[in-house]
C-alpha cells in the first residue's frame, strides 16, 4: 500500500481522569489543526531479549511512548495557544508564560493510500499527546519567495491500560 497523502488533522483536550482506556477517554474543545504539510510518528519501543540455553527464550517489543512531529502550513494564534497552554488575548495576541503547561491532547487525521489502483482512507488517532514549543525560524525573501512552515514536536503517551493508537481503514 502506497501512502499518497493525509488531511483533516484534528485535536481535542483530554479530560482529566479519563485516560484509563480508549473506551473511557473523553475530549473537549475539539478543533481543526490544519492545514498541515507533514505528520510523523516515531515510536519508542522495548527491544529486550532474555537468553537461556544459548538461545533467545523471551522477547519484549511493546511500544513505550513516542514522538509526534506536525508540520503546519500556517500555525494560527488560536492553534498555538490551544496546543501549548498559552493565553490568547481578545486582541488575538498569544501571551506565553514560563509557567504555562501544555495540555494532553487527542490528535488524529485521515491518511490516504492506494492499493491495487483503489484509494483507501485510514483514520488514525493518538489519544494522549503533549506538544512543546517550536523553533521560531525566519528568513528574508531574497530573490524568490520560499514557503516556510512551523514544526511542532511532542510526546505521545499510552493511556493507563496501554492503548496508544486507534486506526481503522475505510473505502470512502
Amino acid at each position: 500500500m502506497a501512502k499518497i497523502g493525509f488531511e483533516y488533522t484534528v485535536m481535542g483536550k483530554l479530560t482529566a481522569g479519563t485516560d484509563t482506556s480508549l473506551a473511557a477517554a473523553t475530549y473537549t474543545e475539539g478543533i481543526y489543526m490544519g492545514p498541515n504539510a507533514a505528520f510523523n510518528f516515531s515510536p519508542n519501543s522495548n527491544d529486550v531479549k532474555d537468553y537461556g540455553d544459548d538461545r533467545t527464550v523471551e522477547t519484549e517489543t511493546g511500544v513505550n511512548d513516542g514522538t509526534l512531529s506536525v508540520e503546519h502550513n500556517e500555525l494560527t494564534a488560536e492553534q498555538e495557544a490551544y496546543m501549548l497552554g498559552h493565553t490568547l488575548s481578545e486582541g488575538g495576541s498569544v501571551l506565553s508564560n514560563a509557567n504555562d503547561i501544555a495540555p494532553y491532547l487527542g490528535v488524529g487525521f485521515v491518511g490516504k493510500s492506494k492499493r491495487s489502483g483503489a484509494l483507501k482512507y485510514t483514520a488514525k488517532f493518538y489519544p494522549k499527546c503533549q506538544f512543546r514549543e517550536p523553533s521560531d525560524d525566519n528568513a528574508t525573501k531574497q530573490d524568490t519567495t520560499a514557503f516556510a512552515h512551523s514544526t511542532l514536536e511532542g510526546n505521545m503517551f499510552p493511556l493507563q491500560n496501554g492503548d496508544w493508537r486507534d486506526a481503522k481503514e475505510f473505502d470512502t
